[in-house]
């Protein structure tokens, strides 16, 4: 069992706290949902000696976002969407994407169905208008390997909402 050592990593990748902003109206956001992955011996890529996998997906609906308190179905918005790290390698990246449109007055919705990475600065994720429940995102990390220590990493993703 040699082969084991250092190649554990427990990885708590983060727990989603809302965070809201407004300016004309009440509007609100609110985040559900965590993910945690322990990455192990079952991810290396090619049995032992190998490395491990290097990129982890969570389910398609593994966060669900609610826009609320909009003046209606012309209030525009926009999620913006940042990290703040726990104990963090430099090695490690971590991405979301929108997978769905949620549920709200017609298809007001656009951006964000592509991955992109998350990092420690505040980043446009996608727009819409007038409320909006239910909207999902899929989360994904990439740099995984055996070079990086066997330990517990987590980060926070904050999604803002902006009254535009």
């Amino acid at each position: 069992m040699e082969r084991l050592a250092g190649v554990s990593i427990a990885v708590v990748l983060f727990a989603v706290f809302p965070a809201a902003q407004t300016s004309r109206a009440a509007i609100s956001i609110t985040a559900a949902g965590s993910w945690v992955d322990t990455i192990d011996e079952n991810d290396l890529a090619g049995g032992p000696g190998s490395d491990l996998i290097g990129a982890h997906e969570s389910a398609a609906n593994q966060v669900s976002l609610g826009i609320t308190g909009t003046t209606g179905g012309t209030d525009r918005w926009r999620v913006d969407v940042r990290r703040v790290d726990t104990t963090w390698h430099t090695n490690l990246h971590l991405h979301l994407r929108r997978t769905s449109n949620g549920s709200g007055p017609a298809n007001r919705i656009s951006g964000g169905t592509s991955y992109q990475e998350i990092t420690d600065i505040y980043r446009t994720f996608f727009s819409g208008r007038g409320d909006r429940l239910g909207i999902d995102v899929q989360l994904r990390m990439t740099g995984v390997s055996v070079a990086i220590p066997a330990a517990t990493y987590s980060s926070t993703v904050y999604y803002t909402v902006v009254d535009i």
